[in-house]
């Protein structure tokens, strides 16, 4: 029987929630001007004109573990704009190399002001490996809070 991993990383965030939101659903593709040492392109293909459930997105990025650009084409399985959150599943592309299975969640937890952060970037990422000798996808975490906190820093240059 197929074992279901799980990782997860929080990243305490200091612009606004919901423009780190819009970024990461109907604006994602101006990803690259605001994270350009993360994300090469982003490619939305819309269902009825909106980001929802069966939504196509296609990124392009740099993991900080390998020499040559990643691509993943991933399906929107569950979106809430109201609870700031998307679920996709990875249909093809380089993590598909090493699990067969591989589901990534964004939630974003807005916080009471304290003059520190304005919100929490919580990403989960579920996975099963292809076989046993995969290892953990523990430099694609890492990727997800650097590409996060690059977002983050230059989306509050903008405020």
């Amino acid at each position: 029987m197929a074992e279901i991993h799980q990782l997860e990383v929080e990243i305490k965030c200091k612009s606004s929630a919901e423009r780190f939101y819009a970024m990461m659903t109907r604006d994602a593709p101006k990803l690259q001007k605001y994270a350009p040492q993360s994300i090469l392109s982003v490619q939305i293909f819309l269902r009825d004109g909106e980001v929802r459930v069966g939504s196509i997105f296609v990124w392009e990025y740099v993991p900080r573990d390998k020499p040559f650009v990643a691509l993943s084409i991933e399906k929107v399985t569950a979106i809430d704009p109201k609870n700031l959150s998307i679920t996709t599943t990875v249909l093809e592309g380089d993590l598909r190399n090493d699990y067969t299975s591989f589901v990534i969640t964004l939630a974003i937890t807005p916080t009471r002001r304290d003059g520190n952060y304005n919100f929490i970037v919580k990403w989960v990422v579920q996975y099963e490996k292809a076989n046993k000798d995969v290892p953990d996808p523990t430099n694609f975490m890492i990727f997800l809070e650097d590409f996060t906190k690059e977002l983050d820093s230059n989306l509050l240059k903008e405020e």
